[in-house]
Order: C-alpha cells, then sequence, then structure tokens
C-alpha cells in the first residue's frame, strides 16, 4: 500500500526545484533542504557527499509543506444504517481513510466529532508508531446540549458521534471527561446559551485545550450561535451559515479567531446532495429559515476577508469520502478560489492558516528549520493549477517518504 511507512535514511536532502514554503512569501529557487531524522535541519547548503544522506532531486518540481484538513470526521459514516456499523470495521476503514489523506498529501486532519472511543484509539494507536496515515488529532464526540447538533442522527438512542449535557455544570463535566480520555482540542454544536458557551471555553481554556465551535444550521434559526461563541472566546468556528453581522465579524478579528468555512459541504448542501436525508437539508429550507443561500454565504465570506478574518482549509469530509477525497479536498479549495482568494492565499490557508489555527505553528505548517519535516513535491505550479495541490508526486512525514505518484 503506497502510504506504509518505510524506512528511511538517516538524511534527505531535496536539492533543486522551486520552493513554496507556507510563509506568504512568493516563489523561490529551492535553497537545498537537509531533513535529519523527523525535522528539516537547515535550508541551504550542501549534503549530497555526506555519508547515510539520501538525494531527491526536486528539479522541474515544486516544493511545498505537508497540507491539513481541520474539519474531518474519519469515523463518521453519514449514509446507510445509523448503528449496525461494527466498531473493529469503523476503526480499520478509518485508518485507510487516514492513509489515503496521506497520498492526496494531507498530513494532518483534525477530526471534529468522532465515533464514541474510536476516535481516541486511533490517536493513541498512531501515537504508539503502530498505525500510519495522516496525523490525527481528534475532539471524540461532539459536545452538544439534550437535542442538539450531532444528537439527531440517533434519536431514540444515545448518540454515536455526540454527548449531551445541559447547564454549565453538566457542560464542564463533559469537556473533563473528553480531557481525560486525551481529547486534543473540545468541539461544541449549538445551541447552547451564553452561560453554557462561557463554560465550556472556560473549562477548555484552563487545561490549555483549544474550542472549535460549530456555527449556525438548522439548531440555530434565530442565528445567535456565531454571537455567542465569539463573545465566548472560541479559537475557531466551524461553517459559513449567518454568524450575525459586521460587530461579529469585527469581534473575531480582535480576538484572532480561525474559521474553517467548509464552503464545499455548504456547495454540496445547497445542491440539495444531502436533501435526500433530512428536509432541514434542502437548499429551500435552508434559505427559508435560515437566509442561507451561494450568494450570501460567498458575501459573507468576503465580508470576513476583507475585514481581516484569518481562515483555514476543512472539507467536512466523512469515510463514505475515502475514494473520491481528492476531489472533496479540491473541491474546497477551488470554492475559495471563487469567493475571491489567490493561489498563494490558498496555499496559506491549507498550511501555515491551519497550523496556526491548532495552535501547531511552531511545529508545522511551513518549510522552516527546525519544524517536523512534512513536504510534499508536485510536478505543476500549484499558484497557476491550484488542482496540482492534491495530486503530489512525493510526500515526506515526519522526514519518512510515506507515498508518490498520485492518480488523477
Amino acid at each position: 500500500m503506497a502510504a506504509q511507512q518505510a524506512e528511511s535514511p538517516a538524511r534527505i536532502f531535496i536539492d533543486g526545484g522551486m520552493l513554496i514554503d507556507g510563509s506568504g512569501a512568493g516563489p523561490g529557487e529551492n535553497p537545498g533542504i537537509l531533513i535529519e531524522g523527523e525535522r528539516i535541519r537547515s535550508l541551504g547548503g550542501e549534503a549530497a557527499g555526506e555519508p547515510g544522506t539520501e538525494v531527491i532531486s526536486a528539479a522541474g518540481k515544486w516544493v511545498l509543506p505537508g497540507l491539513f484538513d481541520l474539519h474531518v470526521h474519519v469515523t463518521f459514516m453519514l449514509d446507510g444504517p445509523r448503528r449496525l456499523d461494527d466498531d473493529i470495521v469503523n476503526a480499520i476503514r478509518s485508518e485507510r481513510f487516514l492513509e489515503r489523506y496521506q497520498e492526496i498529501g494531507v498530513t494532518t486532519v483534525r477530526d471534529v466529532g468522532a465515533r464514541e472511543w474510536i476516535g481516541y484509539s486511533l490517536k493513541r494507536t498512531q501515537r504508539a508508531g503502530l498505525m500510519g496515515g495522516a496525523r490525527y488529532y481528534t475532539s471524540g464526540p461532539i459536545i452538544t446540549v439534550t437535542g442538539g447538533h450531532g444528537s439527531e442522527f440517533q434519536p431514540l438512542h444515545p448518540p454515536l458521534w455526540a454527548v449531551e449535557a445541559d447547564g454549565p455544570w453538566e457542560l464542564r463535566e463533559r469537556v473533563r471527561e473528553a480531557i481525560k480520555l486525551e481529547a486534543d482540542l473540545i468541539k461544541v454544536a449549538p445551541f447552547l446559551t451564553q452561560e453554557e458557551m462561557d463554560a465550556v471555553v472556560d473549562e477548555a481554556h484552563i487545561y490549555h485545550l483549544q474550542v472549535t465551535a460549530h456555527i449556525g444550521g438548522t439548531h440555530d434559526l434565530d442565528k445567535q450561535s456565531g454571537r455567542i461563541a465569539v463573545e465566548a472566546g472560541v479559537d475557531s468556528t466551524e461553517h459559513m451559515y449567518p454568524y450575525g453581522g459586521p460587530d461579529v465579524i469585527n469581534a473575531m478579528v480582535e480576538k484572532g479567531i480561525y474559521v474553517i468555512p467548509t464552503l464545499g459541504f455548504h456547495l454540496r448542501e445547497l445542491n440539495d446532495e444531502y436533501a435526500a436525508n433530512a428536509e432541514k437539508q434542502s437548499a429551500g429550507w435552508l434559505s427559508e429559515n435560515l437566509g442561507h443561500t451561494y450568494e450570501t454565504m460567498m458575501a459573507q465570506f468576503r465580508e470576513m476577508k476583507a475585514a481581516g478574518v484569518r481562515f483555514a482549509v476543512g472539507t467536512d469530509s466523512n469515510v463514505k469520502d475515502l475514494e473520491t477525497i481528492d476531489k472533496l479536498y479540491l473541491q474546497e479549495l477551488q470554492a475559495f478560489r471563487t469567493a475571491g482568494m489567490s493561489n498563494g492565499e490558498i496555499i496559506q490557508a491549507a498550511t501555515l492558516r491551519a497550523a496556526e489555527a491548532m495552535g501547531l505553528d511552531d511545529e508545522l505548517g511551513s518549510i522552516t528549520a527546525g519544524k517536523r519535516a512534512d513536504l510534499i513535491l508536485l510536478s505543476a505550479d500549484p499558484l497557476q493549477d491550484i488542482s496540482a495541490l492534491v495530486y503530489p508526486e512525493l510526500v515526506i512525514q515526519d522526514g519518512k517518504v510515506v507515498c508518490c505518484g498520485q492518480r488523477r
């Protein structure tokens, strides 16, 4: 399997080609990248003659940091029976999904709604070196209120992908349970009151865990969840439903709150691709009840961008997208382009901005000496053709060559 971990030499030297380092700087000639172990040791100089060094020629290619997807559900099967999916099959399929991500150059994913205990177990298995694939971070199940978003899939049973609680102290308990199980972040979904959201954010921040909040949707008919989350001081928000106006957007800029807009998800939603699952997911219902249309979504994105909001890439994928994740990820990138971002800005949203949104920018997101060695080599210029990003010729993660030769 292409994504399986392989033995790598002590040192790798990437020679030649053009470098897009993720920092936002323009492209330049690659000065030579020396990788030692899991880290980038240095940029510049010659290392071809040093013993134990493998030289990889990037002549005629483009070298970039590994990509991120900040909104995934690798254990979530959206279509089909909700409670008949075997846990072991689910876990094995989730591992393959992480491998598939790695094959398209995505070396880090953030799972913001995982099935029961499986996300935690995947993380521990990977950290123990027993499983490969894209580097996996998880919130565990979504934290919500009784009947809140995430609970609607199994209304007669305890939900698989969410935990419910009511009132600030019950919600604090859910945060503490997630921390006990080694969650990497907290994901919360509406509709929480201000007091409840304040409690979630306060409790998570005590333990130095970030909070990301699902904004809007069918559980937020008054369109107040954006204002409540921003007032509470979440670290990032998910989706591009209505946020509540310019004052909310300005507060997001002041507080440094990142947005993962999942534009591709909304395009699919507004194209009625999910309408068969629930009437409330039809484009007509969303327009009539939430004022959520293609035009309002794009207008809000552009308003946020003009105000200075920072965006990061997230697809809202789930495991049914395993074989088509390249197309789904590309749809997200192309939607950013349609919304007014340049290819260079999109690359940043998929690399350094995403690392910043996760609090990992001292480790990942750009090709910088001392950071983890996550790199991709492309055969075409992504500044000219954004689709080149998801079809890498070579993927390096933590200093190991993990795959190459993507199919289109």
